[in-house]
């Protein structure tokens, strides 16, 4: 009965999302990282937002990390349904990289922000078309 009631409460203690995240001094920006993907895979987004912001609130000066964060937002506010603000910020991330002329940036974040900014863009597009239609 012991173990049961163990295994419950360690189960509860996980899969609660509302926990506030706990920040060390010590943290790099690969430990953000780990804590905000926890948090995502846990359903918990907007917390996975937030690590994300801490992280580059933390790091300024990490151009690379800060702009990986900035895609993993943007793309968790898709996961959120709010594309809205996702094209907003995907479109904030693009421009960075119009402005980086000497290709400092990764290129990876940018692949990705103009699959999925494209991917939204056609997905509302076919909704029109289909609401047209229909109507």
């Amino acid at each position: 009965m012991f173990y049961l009631l163990s295994i419950l409460a360690i189960t509860a203690f996980w899969s609660c999302p509302s926990a506030e995240p706990v920040y060390s001094e010590n943290m790099l920006p690969e430990d953000y990282f780990q804590l905000a993907q926890d948090r995502a895979e846990r359903g918990d987004y907007k917390t996975a937002i937030a690590i994300y912001y801490k992280m580059k609130e933390t790091f300024p000066a990490n151009l690379e990390k800060n702009i990986w964060a900035s895609y993993e937002i943007a793309f968790l506010y898709h996961k959120l349904g709010d594309d809205s603000t996702c094209l907003k910020l995907l479109d904030e991330l693009l421009i960075l990289y119009a402005q980086d002329t000497n290709k400092h940036l990764p290129t990876a974040p940018k692949k990705l922000a103009e699959i999925l900014r494209d991917n939204i863009i056609n997905k509302e597009q076919y909704n029109n078309k289909v609401y047209q239609v229909s109507k």
